[in-house]
């Protein structure tokens, strides 16, 4: 008879040891994170509710600084000191540790675009206090659109449809005529140019509507 080993689970952390995880976290990756980050990247070594308490004593001790952007906490740890621990003296730069530079410089942009977008996406975000007052805004424009089509359901007569049809075909034949009368005035325009050899058409068509439309000066003196 085979037994079956059950597979005991990690003990979450908490309290201090909890703070403890979270700051070192924070620490080390250097970058701003929310409560469900924090809890999805340490792969639920401390469980959320452990986490929110940890973080906000954190805050609270001013080990680590806490944002908050609408209903949105974003945490992230006290400005740190750089230190330089890939080169001492110029003597010591590699090609290597250039390029492991370069990469962590890219990682790093990576990542302030991505805070930036995430920033600027809450920013859009109507605060709190105005989402009521915006429901109810929609709600008196939804009301005053059902008002208008049961106005126009009540007032619609069924002659009214000829008439709708009608207007619809003059539109159409309209429409084809004007399209019709623009290919043959292109056409004109394009015969005019090469017969005349003009440079450009747009200023003899000015110069010629001019002369055709505004009178000269002995035209207006009547005697």
């Amino acid at each position: 008879m085979s037994s079956k080993k059950k597979t005991e689970k990690a003990p979450q952390a908490k309290g201090t040891e909890a703070e403890s995880i979270i700051e070192c976290y924070l620490i080390e990756q250097y970058r701003p994170f929310a409560v469900n980050d924090i809890v999805q990247n340490l792969h639920n070594k401390v469980s959320r509710t452990n986490t929110i308490k940890a973080l906000e004593s954190l805050a609270k001790q001013q080990r680590i600084t806490c944002k908050t952007f609408g209903k949105i906490a974003i945490y992230v740890c006290n400005e740190q000191e750089l230190v330089n621990t890939h080169v001492d003296t110029g003597n010591d730069v590699s090609i290597e540790a250039v390029m492991q530079l370069r990469e962590e410089l890219i990682e790093t942009e990576k990542d302030r675009n991505e805070c930036s977008a995430q920033l600027q996406s809450i920013l859009k975000q109507p605060p709190n206090d105005r989402l009521l007052a915006m429901i109810e805004a929609k709600k008196a424009e939804v009301s005053e659109v059902d008002s208008m089509l049961q106005n126009l359901l009540s007032d619609w007569k069924p002659e009214n449809e000829n008439i709708i049809q009608t207007i619809r075909a003059y539109e159409q034949k309209i429409g084809k005529e004007l399209s019709a009368r623009k290919k043959i005035l292109s056409s004109a325009i394009t015969l005019m140019k090469e017969a005349l050899s003009l440079k450009n058409i747009d200023e003899f068509l000015v110069s010629l509507i001019s002369s055709t439309f505004i009178p000269h000066e002995q035209d207006t003196n009547i005697s």
